[in-house]
This record gives structure tokens, C-alpha cells and sequence, in this order.
């Protein structure tokens, strides 16, 4: 049940009704993911023994290595304003939007989804994760100078993971085919009626 790759990043902003979410898309470019769970546990021991344990979630910190930091899907997600900036003149005017990062910026719940190829009994199959209710930390990307042989530095983004108001912090389910897990894991971004 080795996991062989990982794929498809999907996001959509939550609705102020906690159940509905705007559409769904590509958040970036896969490349690394790792989960963090913050779990309570309490134990009760009686007659010099464990007779219970209980383990629940609180809340958790996912990490994604992603291929761009694309501002016109983070900055929406951070919370941020913009403002246009105008160069030039008359038939030479372009205008250029400028992301600005400001204290005062609230950033937006949204659900998250990723599939996950994995091997099982020499099968390939396609586990979804999803998670309905992540929020995004702001950041700021690591810089590299070129140096003497070419090397590729990625962003990596964190965001705290919630539980929804039904109390789900998790779904995930395994498919045979990529395509009934992409079928799958869009669907579970339900759309206003």
C-alpha cells in the first residue's frame, strides 16, 4: 500500500453557509504533502489499569510543496486586496495588478482535495483526501541564487486544517481508475442549488 505519486490539487473557496463551496480548481502544480494533527487524548485508569483511552482531533497543519505561488488564486485565499498599477501612455498604457499583504487581511476558508496514486497488490489505484475546511497561513517563498548549476526552488504553503460545523475534518476514499477519483473528489465540493 506504498503511495507512487501525488496529483491534482484541487480547491474551492467555502460559502458562509459552511456546506457549499464556489467551483473547484487547480490550486498549483503537485509536488510534496504532509499533514500535522494536533489529536487530545485522555486516558482512565482503574484498578491500576488503562480501561479507557480517547483520541479526538483538534485541529491539524497541512504542508504543500507546490510548482507556483500563483497571486491571483493565493492572494484571493490570504485574504488580500489589490490595487492596479498603470505604466506608460495612451496606446503604450498596461496596467498591472499589485497584491498587497496587510495585517488587517482575513484569509478565507476553502475546501481542499489531492489524489494520491498508490500500489496495492501490484494494482495501481487512486486514494482522494479531501479536507473541507483548510485555511491558508500567510507566507513568504524561499529564494535561491543560480550559482553554478541550474536547480529548481518551489514555494511550499501551510495551512491549519478545521473541522467543518458537521464536525468532519476528513473524507477519503479509493478508486480503481484516475478518473472516478477526479469524478469523486469534484463532487465532494458541493455547489449551491
Amino acid at each position: 500500500m506504498a503511495s507512487i505519486g501525488l496529483r491534482n490539487y484541487r480547491y474551492a473557496p467555502l460559502n458562509a453557509d459552511e456546506e457549499t463551496y464556489t467551483s473547484p480548481a487547480t490550486l498549483a502544480g503537485a509536488i510534496e504533502s504532509s499533514v500535522s494533527l494536533n489529536i487530545a487524548e485522555a486516558k482512565l485508569n482503574a484498578d491500576d489499569v488503562v480501561k479507557e483511552k480517547v483520541s479526538e482531533f483538534i485541529d491539524g497543519t497541512i504542508t504543500l510543496g507546490i510548482d507556483d505561488d500563483d497571486d491571483t488564486k493565493f492572494s484571493v485565499l490570504l485574504g488580500e486586496k489589490t490595487e492596479d498599477y498603470k505604466t506608460g501612455s495612451g496606446d503604450t498604457e498596461k496596467t498591472t495588478k499589485v497584491y498587497k499583504s496587510n495585517v488587517d487581511d482575513v484569509p478565507v476558508y476553502f475546501g481542499f482535495g489531492q489524489i494520491v496514486p498508490k500500489l496495492v497488490n501490484h494494482q495501481k489505484v487512486y486514494k482522494v483526501e479531501f479536507f473541507p475546511k483548510v485555511q491558508f497561513k500567510p507566507y513568504v517563498t524561499d529564494k535561491k541564487t543560480k550559482g553554478d548549476s541550474l536547480e529548481f526552488t518551489t514555494p511550499s504553503v501551510e495551512g491549519s486544517i478545521f473541522t467543518n460545523k458537521d464536525g468532519d475534518w476528513r473524507k477519503r476514499a479509493t478508486f480503481d481508475t484516475e478518473s472516478e477519483a477526479q469524478t469523486f473528489l469534484d463532487s465532494l465540493f458541493v455547489q449551491e442549488a
